[in-house]
């Protein structure tokens, strides 16, 4: 007796449509997009090394600007650092090296004389230039009272000098040799400078003679400012004895200041001048060391006065 196999279960068919395969997204403008902003990154970050280098360069450079404008209580002298040199030599291949050297100020100094001061010449690493050393070895020179250095990048030197202006012309003596000198304010020689060129120049420089005239000649100087009537006749004032003023005037007539209260005795003397032209008179000597006494002593009758002349004593 034959088996029959059991019929398989019929499932219901499912009454839901069968799901369409999606169709593939096709590229579009954004992706093309993101596309481009990649090849920029890749760009942005190929050039960033090269970007820190050049900003480092530049704030560096900027820094020691600003550092130079900044007023310094004192200089100090500090020798260069193996840093600071390897830092100058890096900067002048890249462009940063002295091209031009303009100095200003300088009338009566020799523009050799500063340039060997300052210690560089062009082709030279700028950042290797030590500014407060170099404007220090230039104000040692003798007509230059002050200097002031800047660096103006990518190569340029600015040299600001202040000379020492000649204030009166010192008679001196050397080795028994006559000498004459030009002295500043303060009563210090300004070497290496020409007194007759000076007088040329300006003829209003008075000529001093004595010992430790240059140190008196300020407080001398601002009391004649007071007194024009002397100093359109005066030749040269004299230091005498480390006291007082002999002054010299053009027709050789010597005005015998005090040791003390000389602004008192030349308006004294100035009151003289407009009541009775003391000084366009044939006076040999007006003598006024003693307060409560004048003394005029003429020339002698047999004498014949000195003609006025324009003095040139140097």
């Amino acid at each position: 007796m034959s088996r029959l196999a059991s019929p398989q279960p019929l499932r219901a068919s499912s009454s839901r449509p069968a799901a369409k395969a999606k169709p593939k997204k096709q590229s579009g403008p954004q992706d093309r997009l993101k596309a481009r902003t990649l090849f920029f990154r890749r760009v942005k970050r190929s050039l960033q090394p090269g970007l820190w280098v050049l900003g480092s360069i530049f704030v560096v450079a900027l820094l020691v600007q600003l550092s130079h404008k900044i007023p310094k209580a004192a200089p100090v002298n500090v020798a260069p650092t193996a840093s600071s040199s390897m830092f100058a030599r890096f900067a002048a291949s890249l462009g940063f090296r002295v091209v031009n050297i303009q100095i200003t100020g300088a009338d009566s100094t020799s523009p050799q004389a500063i340039l060997e001061a300052l210690g560089t010449a062009k082709g030279a690493p700028i950042f290797g230039v030590a500014l407060d050393q170099a404007a220090a070895r230039i104000a040692q020179l003798g007509p230059v009272q002050s200097a002031v250095i800047e660096r103006e990048l990518p190569g340029t030197l600015l040299v600001s000098i202040t000379g020492r202006a000649p204030y009166a012309i010192w008679q001196t003596s050397l080795n028994g040799t006559t000498k004459f000198v030009l002295i500043d304010k303060a009563g210090d020689v300004i070497p290496d400078q020409d007194a007759a060129a000076a007088k040329h120049h300006n003829p209003a420089l008075v000529l001093l003679v004595g010992n430790g005239a240059p140190q008196h000649a300020a407080a001398l100087m601002a009391d004649l400012a007071n007194a024009p009537f002397i100093m359109s006749r005066l030749a040269a004032a004299e230091w005498v004895d480390g006291l007082r003023w002999n002054l010299v005037l053009q027709d050789h007539a010597v005005v015998k200041l005090p040791a003390d209260d000389e602004q008192t005795a030349l308006a004294q003397l100035g009151k003289l001048q407009n009541t009775m032209a003391l000084l366009d008179r044939p006076v040999e000597a007006i003598d006024m060391r003693r307060p409560d006494r004048l003394v005029v002593q003429p020339f002698p009758k047999d004498a014949v006065a000195p003609a006025v002349k324009s003095a040139d004593h140097t």
